[in-house]
């Protein structure tokens, strides 16, 4: 049986411009965004990525507010509308609905960004928007990373990236700015603040290649 050419690394996530995942090849990290009509690819080849970073954020937070206290609208006014069978099915329907949200939205985790960082460009990966999802997929990609880019001597990385996960303190939230090369790669004596968490993968700089940025698709 032949060998599958990707293997997945993330399920598509919806988006409101579509849903999009991550696949993973033999040389390359592949992305796929979908709109239910076009399908788009971009390639970012081991060799080239300069950096991987995760940002924790607070949304999952303000997601898990906003649907407790929709359920908890929904649940009162089906208490107080219950002699109303069909308004009581109603509102406990949707009262349910809000609250097996909130349930995954928990089961979730915390939230996070994540940018991979080449010579060229920075490209947000949509689809880890969870740390537990994003730390899982780093650990998948260091090995290959490091072994296309010919290895990094244990010497040349920080403690705390060779660890995995990197915190970083300073002023953070959803909209805090992602931290640069210097700041994923030395965090040890950033100065005290809001949390924010980092997750980087370092490694040196590499030449861009040639190749077209369109990479054919995948097969099934």
């Amino acid at each position: 049986m032949a060998e599958r050419e990707y293997r997945r690394l993330t399920r598509a996530r919806a988006r409101f411009t579509g849903r999009t995942s991550l696949w993973l090849g033999k040389d390359h990290l592949l992305c796929i965004d979908s709109n239910g009509y076009t399908e788009s690819y971009k390639r970012f080849y081991f060799r080239d990525i300069q950096a991987i970073m995760v940002r924790k954020t607070d949304r999952w937070k303000y997601y898990s507010l906003v649907l407790g206290v929709l359920t908890g609208l929904f649940a009162l006014f089906a208490l107080l509308g219950r002699s109303e069978v069909v308004a009581l099915a109603v509102l406990g329907t949707i009262a349910g609905l809000f609250a097996l949200a909130l349930v995954l939205t928990l089961a979730g985790g915390t939230t996070c960004v994540c940018h991979l960082r080449t010579a060229v460009h920075t490209e947000e990966l949509h689809s880890l928007d969870r740390f537990r999802k994003a730390r899982r997929t780093l650990e998948r990609l260091r090995p290959v990373i490091s072994a296309a880019q010919g290895g990094i001597a244990t010497t040349e990385v920080p403690p705390r990236i060779q660890q995995g996960i990197v915190t970083v303190q300073g002023e953070g939230g959803a909209g805090a700015p992602m931290p640069s090369r210097s700041e994923s790669a030395t965090p040890v004596d950033a100065p005290p603040g809001g949390a924010v968490a980092s997750t980087a993968v370092e490694a040196p700089a590499a030449t861009v290649p040639g190749e077209p940025d369109t990479p054919p698709r995948p097969s099934s």
